[in-house]
């Protein structure tokens, strides 16, 4: 059995993972979005999804200690790595201290601080694309727009995680950076956006679609400057 699901939260995914096996459905594979599932004993395994250090790879250290464990390295998905072990064997944690975990998620706020940084100069590339009578760029901007917007809550929703973390270790935290969110006026921008260059490339185009254009971007501009909390540490 196929299904397909995009999940940017790996807990919420590990979640699912898991209702799914208790429903005697165990993953096998997974590639971009489309997870592989075989029929199981209900409730046989028990998923978790660690961050390696190399995509598509993990070391032989990690291998070892994995098996020693006996943990299942199902499959890699870029630094994802999907794990499973039988539940009769017990509770399955992969970290069970505050430092190790904050450790993880700090790497993983990492990544998608980097995935979002790039996702939003690929926006503005296929803006201007669109912009320019491109009809692919008018696609490629909405999706990355949607992109963007929801790596931009995966951002929060880690911080989030960590800062519980560091709560509880019994660090300080910046409360301004951790009530950080999107801005409603970059989400304004980006629909003002779409809706200026749905019209620019349709019969409809003329001077004053350009103007909107011109003032979505500087909405938007204005929405990723109230929204720079998300990129703070």
């Amino acid at each position: 059995m196929t299904k397909f699901r995009l999940y940017f939260n790996k807990d919420k995914e590990t979640t699912w993972l898991n209702n799914m096996a208790k429903e005697g459905y165990a993953l096998t594979k997974f590639f971009a979005g489309f997870y592989t599932f075989e029929a199981c004993e209900p409730g046989e395994y028990e998923y978790q999804i660690d961050f390696g250090d190399k995509m598509y790879a993990v070391t032989d250290d990690y291998r070892e200690f994995m098996e020693e464990n006996n943990v299942e390295i199902v499959c890699l998905w870029g630094y994802w790595v999907f794990l499973r072990k039988r539940a009769s064997e017990g509770k399955f944690v992969l970290y069970t201290d505050v430092e190790s975990s904050i450790e993880h998620y700090t790497k993983i706020l990492k990544m998608f601080k980097v995935v979002t940084a790039i996702e939003l100069i690929c926006f503005i590339i296929e803006t201007f694309a669109a912009m320019n009578g491109v009809a692919v760029g008018f696609f490629g901007m909405a999706i990355i727009g949607a992109l963007t917007l929801a790596l931009m809550n995966v951002i929060l929703s880690t911080k989030k995680t960590l800062n519980e973390l560091k709560e509880r270790k019994g660090e300080s935290i910046n409360k301004s950076i951790a009530g950080g969110n999107v801005s409603p006026t970059l989400i304004a921008g980006l629909s003002l956006n779409l809706c200026a260059t749905a019209l620019n490339n349709s019969s409809v185009s003329g001077p004053w679609v350009t103007i909107v254009q011109i003032i979505a971007i500087i909405v938007m501009l204005v929405g990723i400057y109230q929204s720079r909390g998300v990129f703070k540490e």
